[in-house]
């Protein structure tokens, strides 16, 4: 490999030949540009050439951002689930293609990172496709009036479409949006990215440039200098109940007679992921051992509900039920069939045991949104249905439940994985550790051994 200094007006180039073509046999050359002095570009030379010699040298490539990263979703799609997939693409079209896609991938660095970030944090949430503009001030009031007295979105969505022709199309979506800028107080400003979010385009990107480094597009990753926002723990945050609030929940859902009351149950005494209990089959239970396997989840992406695999390796597991859950799940088992016998040739057997009553899936975002109104009508206080499961994982290590338990009733990858998660948790149980063995070779606090 042979390389010389060229000017060029003002600019200095270095141009580097490289090997033959091994198909046609033709010469190669590659510039590099942008040095002000020659000197700069002598010690560029040098540079390049060393790296050739260590097999680190790297051809410039033309190839724009956008380009790239697209490539990357094509090639890793096969390689995620779904909706790891899925979350990848839009953070990656939203917050990186729409702000640096056009900028060539070799001239990407951390100063062009960190300005992204900045930009990110400062005014980097999209904003709705549905704004809710066009209606009238009355329909805007009336929606805010239905609202405030407990209506629900589609409930008020029917009364605006039977009380004003201009609502006659409007959709939940579009009245959530609509309500939500309504909400929002005069002159915030732009929207801003949460760090966290932040930081974890940060780690998708650190990912696709590691590929292009081993792929041979970069010859280091860009991500190593940049200064991404502190994204915090997943814990931060999240909200749990204490045991009678959550046996409040549960005896309110008893005596309302609700339809979910024994799928609430099992996601408070088992722990299990929402898709895990969606994606149940009778087929994967056996009420007489006290068991049931965990094999599939119910995936929603976009509004599309497909069945895919557990969400990790460990993810597939066994679980024990106590006789309570397992007396809950008969007196479900029965109803369902009753129901069924009532629907007739209609259902549509899937085998699930948690169901519409056609026997068709449920949506997980009806779910969850159909929990938070019965907290809410049960007065107690705000708990998203994950909430439920971080519940159990923190009152199974608050009674001293092995972490190693904890993590295989959960389905986490590893131990790391729940201990960092409920590191909240560990400060008790730090105490707790700390008297136990205290009390095993110290006398009790305030006495002394008696001599004579």
């Amino acid at each position: 490999m042979r390389g010389s200094v060229v000017r060029r007006g003002a600019i200095y180039y270095v141009k580097i030949e490289l090997d033959p073509d091994p198909v046609t046999g033709r010469r190669r050359q590659k510039c590099h540009s942008g040095f002000r002095t020659k000197r700069e570009a002598e010690r560029a030379r040098i540079d390049l050439l060393s790296k050739f010699d260590r097999g680190e040298y790297v051809e410039p490539t033309q190839q724009a951002l956008s380009d790239f990263l697209t490539e990357w979703l094509r090639a890793i799609e096969p390689t995620v689930r779904p909706g790891t997939f899925d979350w990848y693409s839009r953070n990656m079209h939203n917050h990186v293609i729409d702000h640096i896609g056009s900028l060539k991938l070799a001239k990407v660095d951390a100063g062009a990172l960190n300005g992204l970030y900045a930009t990110l944090l400062a005014s980097g949430r999209r904003p709705s496709s549905r704004t809710g503009k066009g209606y009238s001030r009355a329909v805007l009031e009336r929606a805010i009036e239905l609202r405030a007295s407990g209506s629900t979105l589609k409930a008020t969505v029917g009364r605006l479409r039977s009380e004003f022709d201009e609502a006659e199309h409007i959709t939940k979506d579009t009245l959530a949006s609509l309500l939500r800028r309504h909400a929002k107080p005069a002159g915030g400003g732009a929207a801003r990215l949460d760090p966290r979010t932040v930081n974890y385009v940060h780690t998708i990107l650190h990912r696709a440039f590691k590929d292009a480094v081993r792929c041979g597009r970069l010859p280091r990753n860009p991500c190593d200098a940049a200064d991404p926002p502190r994204g915090g723990q997943k814990s931060d945050g999240f909200q749990t109940w204490d045991a009678p609030t959550l046996r409040r929940f549960l005896e309110s859902s008893a005596s309302s007679d609700d339809r979910l009351h024994s799928f609430w149950v099992l996601l408070a005494t088992t722990g299990m992921r929402r898709g895990e209990a969606l994606g149940l089959r009778w087929s994967d239970v056996d009420l007489d051992a006290g068991r049931l396997r965990v094999v599939q989840t119910i995936i929603s992406i976009r509004d599309k509900v497909s069945i895919g695999e557990p969400k990790t390796a460990r993810g597939r597991r066994p679980i024990a039920l106590d006789p309570s859950t397992v007396a809950e799940l008969r007196t479900h088992r029965k109803r369902m069939l009753e129901e069924r016998l009532l629907v007739g040739a209609d259902f549509t057997d899937e085998g699930l045991a948690f169901h519409r009553p056609d026997g068709t899936c449920l949506r997980p975002e009806s779910v969850s949104s159909t929990f938070k109104r019965r907290v809410k009508a049960a007065d107690l206080p705000p708990l998203t249905l994950k909430g439920l499961r971080h519940t159990w994982a923190t009152m199974a290590l608050e009674q001293a439940i092995h972490p190693r338990v904890v993590q295989e009733r959960l389905g986490h990858s590893t131990i790391a994985v729940t201990l960092g998660i409920y590191s909240h948790v560990s400060p008790t149980l730090h105490d707790e550790a700390a008297d136990l063995i205290a009390s095993l070779v110290l006398p009790p606090a305030g006495r002394r051994t008696q001599t004579s």
